[in-house]
C-alpha cells in the first residue's frame, strides 16, 4: 500500500464470515419457489436482501409487490441462518486477524446485512470490543453500490474517507468504497477476482489473514509492562511435592516455559507464592532471572484476586500481565498479539483473550449485542452451560484500574466465591465492562494452548501439544 490507512472498515459476509454459500443456496431455494431458476449470486453480493428479490423478479416480469418481497427474504434470511448454523461460519483467520489489526488502527464493521445477523457474528466471534463503529443496513438509507454506509462509518471513526481502507468480498462493496473515497481491498471468493479489480480493488486477497502482513508489525514495549504471575499451588493432586510451578511437563519445569514468554515481553516479574514455596521458587528464579523478579508470600489460599491485590504494590507499570502459574502451553505470538492490542489505539482497562471451550469452568454471559454482562464459575456451584466462553488464563491490564476495581470489589463484599468464599479475580471483567469500562476479548487463542496444568491427564494433554508446536522429545 502506498501509506498506512487512518482506519480499517470490514464488511462482514463473505469476509468474516464464509456466508457466500449459504447465502447462494438461500437465495437459490426461494428464487425457485418464485419461478426463477437461473439466479446468479455474484452480481447481487452485498446488496440488500429484499432488493435482490425486487430486482430479479422485476427483470423477468413477475410478481413484485411489497408482500411477496417481504416474504421471500424473510424466508431467504431464515434458511441462510439455518444453513450457517451447520457450518463454522466465521473465517479461521479472522479472529487473529482482527486482534493484530486492532492493535494498530481504528476498525469499524459495515454490513449490508439486518442487524440480527450482525450481533450474531459479534457474539460467536467475541469481537464487538475490537470495534469502533458497527453498523448495519438497517442503519443507513441507501444499500451498497450507494456509499452511505461507508460515509457514515468514517464519520463515526473521525477519520476522512479518504484516509481509511474498505476490505470488500462484493462488486457492489467495492464500488461503494470507492465512491466513498476510500482505498479498498478485495477478498477473494464470492466474485472473481478480476471482477473485483475492475470494480476498483487497489489489490485483492485470498482472506483476510493475509491483511495483517500487509502493514509492519509494532511489538508490545517490554518496558510497559509487569507480570503477575499467581503461583502459589503445590503440586500434590501431580504427585509433587514441591510449588506446582516447578512441577516437569516435557522435561522443562512449568517455570520455564512461563518465562519463554513473559522475560522478553515483560520488563519485571512478581511471583505470588506460599510461604512453604519461597526458598525453592526463589532459588530457582534467581540462576534464571536474577535481578528481574519479586515474591510476594499469599500466606493463606485465599484466592486469585487476593494474590494479584498482593502483588500489585510492586508493580510499578502503566500496564500488568496477569498469568495462571500452571498455563504452560501459552504461545509466545499469543501473548505478544494480546499485549499489542493493549497498548494499541483502543486503550483498554482490560484484554481477556477468551477461547469456545465444552464443559467450561468459566463461562462469560453476554447480552444480544455480544457484550459482556456477567460471569458463571463452575467451582462457585454455578449452572453452566454445555459450551461456554473461557477465559485463557492470560489477561492484561491497566494496572492503576486493576487496583481500583479490587479495591472497590472488596469495599463492597463482592467478589468472594458463594461456594467457595475466595476472593475471585475474574468477576472483575464483566463488572468493568458494566461500569463502562472497555473491556477487549479477542478469540485469537487456541483452546489447546489454554489448558492449565492441574493433573495427570492434563499434563499429557499439554504435553502432546507442545510436541507438536515445540518438537519436544517427552
Amino acid at each position: 500500500m502506498a501509506h498506512p490507512p487512518g482506519a480499517i472498515i470490514f464488511d462482514l459476509d463473505g469476509v468474516l464470515i464464509r456466508s457466500a454459500n449459504c447465502h447462494r443456496a438461500a437465495f437459490e431455494q426461494v428464487f425457485q419457489q418464485l419461478g426463477v431458476n437461473d439466479f446468479e449470486y455474484a452480481p447481487y453480493a452485498g446488496w440488500r436482501t429484499p432488493e435482490v428479490f425486487e430486482k430479479v423478479l422485476q427483470v423477468r416480469g413477475l410478481s413484485v409487490d411489497s408482500a411477496t418481497i417481504a416474504s421471500a427474504a424473510r424466508q431467504k434470511s431464515a434458511l441462510a441462518r439455518q444453513l450457517m448454523e451447520k457450518l463454522p461460519p466465521a473465517d479461521p483467520d479472522c479472529r487473529l486477524a482482527l486482534a493484530e489489526l486492532a492493535a494498530n488502527f481504528p476498525l469499524a464493521l459495515a454490513s449490508s446485512g439486518s442487524r440480527s445477523s450482525v450481533n450474531a457474528f459479534l457474539r460467536m466471534s467475541g469481537s464487538r470490543s475490537l470495534f469502533r463503529v458497527v453498523l448495519s443496513g438497517e442503519d443507513v438509507c441507501n444499500a451498497k453500490p450507494d456509499p452511505e454506509i461507508y460515509l457514515c462509518a468514517a464519520r463515526e471513526l473521525g477519520i476522512a474517507p479518504a484516509d481509511c481502507l474498505v476490505i470488500e468480498d462484493a462488486v457492489a462493496g467495492v464500488q461503494a468504497g470507492r465512491a466513498a473515497g476510500a482505498q479498498v481491498i478485495g477478498i477473494a471468493g464470492t466474485c472473481p477476482e478480476g471482477d473485483l479489480k475492475m470494480a476498483g480493488a487497489g489489490q485483492v486477497l485470498s482472506g483476510v489473514g493475509a491483511l495483517p502482513g500487509l502493514f509492519e508489525h509494532v511489538p508490545p514495549d517490554c518496558a510497559q509492562w509487569t507480570a503477575v504471575i499467581p503461583a502459589a499451588g503445590r503440586g500434590s493432586r501431580l504427585g509433587f511435592h514441591r510449588p506446582k510451578i516447578l512441577y516437569p511437563v516435557a522435561g522443562r519445569p512449568i517455570l520455564d516455559w512461563l518465562l519463554d514468554f513473559l522475560e522478553p515481553n515483560c520488563s519485571a516479574l512478581v511471583f505470588v507464592v506460599s510461604p512453604d514455596g519461597v526458598s525453592d521458587v526463589t532459588a530457582e528464579l534467581n540462576r534464571r532471572i536474577p535481578g528481574r523478579f519479586e515474591v510476594v508470600i499469599q500466606k493463606t489460599p485465599t484466592g486469585m484476586g487476593d494474590a494479584v491485590a498482593l502483588a500489585l504494590p510492586a508493580v510499578r507499570t502503566p500496564y500488568a500481565a496477569v498469568v495462571w502459574g500452571d498455563q504452560v502451553a501459552l504461545r509466545r505470538e499469543s501473548v505478544e498479539t494480546c499485549l499489542a492490542l493493549h497498548q494499541g489505539p483502543l486503550q483498554p482497562d482490560i484484554t481477556c483473550p477468551t477461547v469456545l471451550r465444552a464443559n467450561p469452568y468459566i463461562h462469560f454471559e453476554r447480552d444480544e449485542q455480544g457484550n459482556l454482562t456477567g460471569l458463571r464459575q463452575a467451582r462457585e456451584g454455578d449452572a453452566m452451560p454445555e459450551t461456554g466462553e473461557s477465559d485463557t488464563g492470560f489477561f492484561g491490564f491497566r494496572t492503576s484500574r486493576l487496583a481500583e476495581l479490587l479495591h472497590t470489589m472488596r469495599a463492597e463484599g463482592r467478589g468472594s466465591g458463594g461456594g467457595t468464599g475466595e476472593f475471585n479475580l475474574l468477576p472483575v471483567i464483566p463488572r468493568a465492562a458494566l461500569a463502562g469500562g472497555r473491556v477487549l476479548t479477542p478469540r485469537h487463542m487456541s483452546v489447546e494452548e489454554t489448558v492449565g496444568v492441574n493433573s495427570a491427564p492434563d499434563a499429557k494433554l499439554v504435553e502432546e501439544f507442545l510436541r507438536r508446536f515445540d518438537g519436544c522429545q517427552v
